[in-house]
Parts: C-alpha cells; structure tokens; sequence
C-alpha cells in the first residue's frame, strides 16, 4: 500500500511535466476525434518505475530492466516516426521483403530479442523456456491492438493485471503497487482523451503483463494465455477489433465506461 500511495503521489508530480515537455517538443499527434494531444507515455511509465527500481530494489533483475529499456526506446521511435499507412505484421513483413525496414518490423524484432532474453532469464525447461518467450512476445503487442480509442488499452491491462492479482501471489512483486499507482493516475487522462498512450506506453505495459503471466501463472495456464493471444493476433490481422466491440453490448458498454461524451 506504501508503493501504491508513493507512485500515485510521484504520478501525480510529473505528469504534468512530461506534458509539458512533449509539448515543447511538438510530441502531438491527432487521436480519433481529430484533436492534437500529447503522445507517447512509455518513457514516463519507466522513468518512474526506474526510481522505485533503484530505491527499492526487487524485480529489477537486468534483463527485465533493459527489456524495458528496449522496448520504451523502440516504441517512443515508432510513436513518432512509424509509417502510419502500414498495418499488421503481414504489412511490415512485406514491407520489409521489398526492401523497407519499417519502424514495425524493428518493433517486432526488437520484442522477439527482449522476449528471448527474459524468458532464458526466467529459466525452466525447453517446454517453459518456448511459453514464456510466446507469452511474452505476444503480450508485449496486444495491448497495442486495443489502443485505438481513449481508455481502451488501460482497461485491457487492468483486467488482465486483475486476473493475476486475484489468482497468484503476484502482487508480492515490487513493481504491481507501482504500476497499478501510474496507471491510475495516467488512466483518468487517457480516458478523458486528453493524451495517447502510444506505442511505448501500451508496448510497455504488455510487456510487464508477459513477464509477470510468465513467473506467475502454472505452465499449463501459459499455455492457454499464448493460444488464446494467437488467436486475438490472427483475428486483428483479418477484422477489425473496434468493430467487433462495437457490435457486441457489453465489450461496449464496457469500452464507453468512463469516455468523453458517452
């Protein structure tokens, strides 16, 4: 409860200056209703849990801390300078057998390094080692799917953060309080459509939920998690996943909870 309250607290604090500073530095993109408003907050997310991190120690082995690096790096460069007319995977891997290294495909490739080098971190067997880096691979871009409307990635997350807390010893890891404390805060502006995740943001937030689905969850649960993302990646790669909420009563209503003018 005392990481909860100090992540909030420092949330609050610094939250108004990363606006600011994406501000400053024309950091604004157009979000669905056509309004300019500050874009990508995966490098704030780390920023902060690096304070923790480095106070408080835990889970910040080194690998997992330059998985998180990597990918707030590669996801803040896709925010800004990703080629927006290029979708899915299928997209960027044709992209990049034409001869076009697309900011998609170094996303992707950099996901699967991360991936790699956490799930060997984690150890296990061969069996595990395959569960894990599937999980965590695939995590890392599904919250990006969902990040198409204001709250919807941040709501996503706190289900599956849910799931986790109500089921396994997960919240004894150091970084669930702080995590939970930044989206809080970050949450009510993403609702409220006055800033955009981005890639960053929700690549990261993926990213943590992977790791932790990985040390946490029994390996048969693993597995089920990675078959039922696979499934949601081939859907996205076919269907729209907005339209697909939309037709359906409750994943709306669900989706319209909290939002600007609903």
């Amino acid at each position: 409860m005392v990481l909860l309250i100090l992540s909030v607290t420092l949330t609050l604090l610094l939250l108004p200056l990363y606006k600011n500073f994406l501000l400053a530095f024309n950091g604004v993109r157009e979000n669905y209703l056509r309004e300019r408003v500050p874009l990508s907050f995966g490098g704030l997310i780390f920023f902060i849990e690096s304070v923790f991190l480095i106070l408080f120690g835990g889970e910040g082995v080194v690998a997992i801390w330059l998985g998180f690096l990597i990918i707030t790096v590669i996801g803040t460069y896709d925010d800004f300078y990703g080629i927006t007319s290029i979708k899915g995977l299928r997209g960027h891997l044709r992209a990049f057998f034409q001869g076009k290294v697309t900011s998609g495909f170094l996303k992707a490739l950099s996901g699967g390094v991360v991936a790699l080098l956490i799930s060997w971190s984690i150890g296990g067997g061969l069996g595990e080692k395959a569960a894990h880096f599937l999980l965590i691979l695939l995590m890392i871009n599904m919250l990006n799917l969902f990040d198409l409307r204001p709250g919807r990635a941040i709501k996503v997350f706190l289900i599956f953060f849910a799931i986790l807390a109500l089921t396994t010893p997960f919240w004894s890891s150091s970084l669930a309080p702080v995590l939970l404390g930044i989206m809080l805060v970050v949450y009510v502006e993403d609702i409220s459509a006055k800033i955009m995740l981005g890639d960053s943001g929700a690549n990261l937030l993926g990213l943590h939920l992977g790791v932790w689905y990985s040390l946490f969850l029994p390996i048969f649960w693993q597995w089920a998690a990675v078959a039922f993302l696979l499934l949601l990646h081939i859907y996205t790669e076919n269907y729209s996943l907005t339209l697909a909420i939309e037709k359906n009563w409750l994943l709306k209503k669900i989706d319209l909870l909290g939002r600007r003018g609903t």
